[in-house]
């Protein structure tokens, strides 16, 4: 069943459609599950959610959430919240390169298999006409590649993943 509603995080107004297990956040799509556990995956990521009222907390993070033409109850989390701005990634996604704010990506220097080492750059983000080199913050494999030149990200949106 399809489902469209508009989400306010921290101010800012998006539209959100949900079909199935992919959620499309700003015209971004993300795959969403919710496992048995009640952890939420977004694009195979784990990440830590609670919705309490209007405030729903991510990765430790709280944000202010409201949310129009859908009912949401907090014994059954939103998983829309945590597709807007990857919110800092729990154990399974230690390695993932986060967005530092909103902006565009002009370069991407990796390729999923590929080796890094930690602080190498993986990519440029472009926000508030200042380009951003973003670092591996390990040693490891390329995964995935979430971004290419030209995409627009939010804040601590999950450009790479390094395992």
């Amino acid at each position: 069943m399809k489902r469209e509603f508009t989400l306010t995080l921290e101010n800012i107004e998006y539209p959100v459609v949900v079909d199935g297990d992919t959620v499309t956040v700003n015209g971004r799509p993300f795959t969403v599950e919710v496992a048995d556990d009640g952890a939420v995956l977004v694009d195979g990521i784990v990440y830590d959610v609670a919705l309490e009222g209007e405030i729903a907390t991510v990765g430790g993070e709280s944000y202010a959430v409201q949310v129009s033409g859908l009912a949401v109850t907090a014994a059954a989390p939103a998983p829309a919240p945590s597709g807007i701005a990857a919110p800092a990634v729990s154990e399974a996604g230690v390695g993932a390169v986060l967005a530092i704010m909103p902006g565009k990506i002009i370069r991407v220097m990796v390729e999923p298999g590929q080796k890094v080492e930690e602080g190498d750059s993986v990519c440029v983000l472009e926000a508030m006409k200042m380009e951003n080199e973003l670092h591996a913050r390990q040693d490891g494999t390329v995964r995935a590649v979430h971004v290419k030149p030209g995409d627009d990200v939010e804040k601590d949106q999950v450009l790479v993943e390094v395992e």
